[in-house]
């Protein structure tokens, strides 16, 4: 069967390539992704993290049968496979034999169609909050969680549905937060996110260290998870100026450090959790510091996952729910199976104080 290549007009990352990943797990194809452009202010338009060991458009994050995004039309499959481009792109691949279907991403609901018969619709939506809403502070622009990496909303609405509860996601801009951080009192709970943008980092320290005081529960992916660990170390007497080699490379002790062989850990690895969540996906060039291990373990922070040295998890033993993990694991959520780190982030903010 000749390729089938699918033509996608979204203007923003986290739209792009959504209907062709529905699409071919529907039908059980490799998808194949053209690598598309985007201009806009959008740090994260690459982070989803792909098997092969790589970073993809992060609108493809739904895929479950995702091969490879590449730039060039030499390296796209003749046949047997899903293409997804750029509807700019289509001059490039006007020369292929192949099926062409057509992905409206920016009308609601979204529509994958072929001529004028409609092959999929899918609806990008979430449930409004009841007034009985779980109150959760997601610590990053709306427009890079809703426009360019939308995997956490997913993997947070999908937990409430399973759980049965409502959410009220409240996006606090870390550029925005006040000095006394007023925005976290009526929270239940916070998610400090990953990213590509170190803007964010000295804000999710600060939130970081206001959520274990107050108790408040929170979640850290990624780069949140370095937060965290930065703010338990900055508690260290003669620690104060911790703070990681990515933001600030001169800072006179560093939190997190770049890998001694300078390699970027990225793919699907082994994590020690029951299957079908034993692995995770990564994306990082920087392990916390060995060297401040003692300092992190003194602060009462535990370790709950490590690979060799490379601190993979970390809690509070003594906290209502202060964890972190280095992976993505709203990258492996999907709305009838979410991770068990949102479900048991959720069953947190509901237990008495």
């Amino acid at each position: 069967m000749s390729a089938t290549f699918i033509l996608d007009d979204a203007l923003v990352p986290a739209r792009f390539g959504l209907l062709a990943s529905l699409w071919a797990n529907q039908l059980g194809l490799p998808l194949w992704s053209l690598r598309p452009r985007f201009t806009g202010d959008y740090p994260d338009s690459y982070q989803h993290v792909a098997q092969a060991g790589y970073c993809v458009t992060s609108g493809l994050f739904r895929s479950d049968t995702l091969q490879q995004e590449v730039s060039d039309i030499a390296r796209l499959p003749a046949r047997d496979a899903v293409i997804v481009l750029s509807l700019a792109d289509a001059e490039r691949i006007k020369h292929l034999p192949g099926r062409r279907l057509y992905s409206y991403a920016n009308s609601h609901p979204l529509r994958l169609q072929e001529g004028e018969l409609t092959l999929l619709e899918h609806t990008v939506a979430y449930p409004r909050p009841d007034h009985s809403a779980l109150r959760i502070g997601l610590i990053a622009r709306e427009r890079d969680q809703r426009d360019a990496y939308s995997a956490n909303l997913e993997a947070l609405h999908a937990a409430a549905a399973q759980l049965a509860v409502s959410v009220d996601i409240r996006f606090l801009s870390p550029a925005a937060l006040s000095g006394d951080l007023h925005e976290l009192d009526d929270l239940h709970g916070i998610v400090l996110p990953g990213g590509a943008s170190m803007a964010s980092v000295t804000a999710q320290i600060a939130v970081a260290r206001a959520s274990w005081q107050r108790n408040i529960p929170t979640l850290g992916l990624c780069l949140g998870m370095q937060s965290m660990c930065t703010a338990a170390v900055q508690c260290h007497p003669g620690c104060e100026e911790a703070m990681l080699a990515e933001v600030a490379p001169d800072a006179p002790l560093h939190s997190f450090v770049p890998f001694d062989d300078r390699r970027h850990r990225c793919g699907l690895l082994p994590f020690p959790a029951a299957a079908p969540f034993d692995q995770m996906l990564y994306n990082h060039r920087y392990r916390f510091n060995p060297r401040l291990l003692p300092h992190l373990l003194a602060s009462g922070v535990r370790i709950s996952a490590k690979t060799d040295d490379i601190i993979e998890g970390i809690y509070l033993a003594d906290h209502p729910f202060w964890l972190g993990v280095q992976g993505h694991p709203e990258l492996q959520s999907r709305p009838d199976a979410p991770h068990p780190l949102f479900t048991a982030f959720l069953q947190a903010l509901t237990k008495p104080a």
